[in-house]
């Protein structure tokens, strides 16, 4: 009996028949099942007990687990504060894909996310790396490893591991059921060994993670732990000598500079004094000028007062001068028989008696003022 298909495929869209229409035959494209993952793939370390950082794997880098059978401890991590572990991100790298059934070789692994493949089913299975952290050799700190791997035990020491690189892969699975002979088949479908399988799911989603790990027997026997240590001890000591003179030389400024702080005090004082002295000195000169302002002040008075005298007496010396040449001037009229007169100014050589006893009739004129 032929099968009645609602076909949604990668190539082309198929409609169910109707009644009134004879059913048909759909070709499905046949799949080959069950490819092998990648070599480079199949060697990475899984380590089921490290599936906690898939959300931060840069944390797991530079940690040193220890691994007892199927268990697996997160002893403490050795990284350096100033060269945290290089993070890259990738979403195009596909590692793996292919469809696999129960048959496959790594079926229920955790390196496909434990997904696991059961009769009558086939998985559609895409393998993507995201994310890789790592730790470039100059960024490991050896010291510090070497320094706190002195009191481990030597059989400790065997089981114990050091995470150079991690890497975050993203599993992507997709279930496909095989479809009876009457069974209406819808979503994606194909064929494989003569059957039909269908799905409708979407993808599912699932994160692992793998590991690049160093025995710690290894890690240390490629270094020299002795010469490290006495390096680092010795370095250490010269940091200590180092730190010793810096504190003197810190010391020894100090004190210059509490000597500094003292002179610039007593210079202080010094200037308050004198400043002090200074402005008592200064009221005291205010104050004599003032006074010499005063007397000056009065000084001027009294010249103005002398200056205004000087003149007064001046005038009324000149006026008495003038009033004594005024007196000195008489005009003496002098009468003939004729009734004529003749004024004479001088008076030195003829007086009036005289002039009378000359027959003169002599008349004294009283001053004349100017």
């Amino acid at each position: 009996m032929p099968y009645r298909i609602i076909l949604l495929f990668v190539f082309g869209v198929f409609t169910s028949t109707t009644q009134a229409q004879p059913s048909r035959k759909i070709k499905l494209n046949s799949v080959t099942l069950g490819f092998d993952l990648p070599q480079s793939y199949k060697e990475r370390t899984f380590i089921k007990g490290l599936a906690g950082f898939v959300n931060n794997i840069d944390q797991l880098v530079g940690a040193m687990i220890l691994i007892e059978d199927n268990k697996t401890s997160v002893l403490t991590r050795f990284v350096r504060q100033d060269k945290p572990p290089v993070v890259s991100t990738s979403t195009s790298d596909v590692i793996y894909s292919a469809k696999i059934d129960n048959k496959f070789k790594f079926n229920g692994a955790y390196c496909i996310a434990s997904t696991k493949v059961e009769k009558d089913n086939i998985y559609e299975l895409i393998i993507k790396d995201v994310a890789v952290a790592f730790l470039p050799e100059d960024y490991i700190p050896y010291l510090e490893i070497c320094k706190s791997s002195n009191n481990v035990p030597a059989e400790t020491k065997r089981k114990t591991y050091y995470i150079r690189s991690a890497k975050l892969t993203t599993i992507y699975t997709r279930a496909y059921q095989k479809a009876g002979a009457s069974s209406e088949i819808s979503g994606m479908a194909f064929s494989a060994g003569g059957e039909v399988y269908s799905s409708t799911d979407q993808f599912k989603v699932d994160y692992v993670v793998s590991v690049d790990i160093v025995a710690l027997e290894k890690l240390l026997s490629l270094q020299n732990c002795n010469q490290l240590v006495s390096s680092e001890e010795l370095a250490r000591r010269e940091k200590a000598e180092r730190a010793r003179l810096e504190a003197a030389r810190a010391e020894e400024e100090r004190k210059a500079k509490e000597n500094e702080l003292r002179e610039a005090k007593a210079q202080v004082e010094d200037l308050k004094r004198i400043l002090t002295h200074n402005i008592e000195r200064s009221e005291n000169l205010q104050q004599q000028l003032r006074e010499a302002q005063e007397r000056e002040a009065a000084a001027l008075t009294q010249l103005n007062q002398a200056i205004s005298q000087a003149e007064e007496l001046s005038a009324r010396a000149q006026r008495d001068q003038r009033e004594v040449e005024n007196r000195e001037t008489v005009i003496v009229t002098f009468k003939n028989k004729d009734g004529k007169a003749l004024e004479i100014k001088s008076l030195e050589e003829l007086s009036p008696e005289k002039l009378r006893e000359l027959g003169f009739d002599v008349e004294v004129m009283k001053e004349k003022r100017m």
